[in-house]
């Protein structure tokens, strides 16, 4: 069973009613992975940078919880090397990271995440 999190950040200044959609997209590409089990969500109201929330989400990142779902790479940083900084400190902590519309530009930063899921689903079948 991998304890799965959910990372919402409202990037466009859509309001409360966008970051909900978002929530609730995240919830039920959660809810229809075999094995995965929804254990926290962690939500951000910050256009302009990563909030509260995310930094909760790294706090609570050892040992809480397996996989984070997000929406793009964009919702954890638009800096690519903060992004790759970011992928980098979940991965030690033993956290995947799965994104559900990575953009074009990210395919560096999408192969980066597969790898440490790849790593947690091997050292899970161990």
């Amino acid at each position: 069973m991998w304890r799965t999190a959910i990372y919402a950040r409202e990037t466009t200044g859509g309001g409360r009613r966008a970051l909900e959609r978002q929530v609730a997209t995240l919830v039920a590409q959660v809810a229809r992975q075999a094995g995965w089990h929804h254990v926290a969500t962690y939500v951000d109201q910050a256009p302009g940078g990563a909030g509260p929330g995310f930094a909760r989400l790294l706090a609570d990142a050892p040992g809480h919880f397996d996989l984070v779902v997000v929406d793009g790479y964009g919702r954890l940083s638009a800096n690519r090397h903060e992004l790759a900084a970011i992928l980098d400190r979940l991965r030690w902590a033993g956290v995947g990271v799965v994104v559900l519309r990575p953009s074009r530009g990210r395919r560096l930063a999408k192969l980066a995440a597969n790898l440490a899921l790849a790593d947690l689903v091997g050292e899970a079948a161990r």
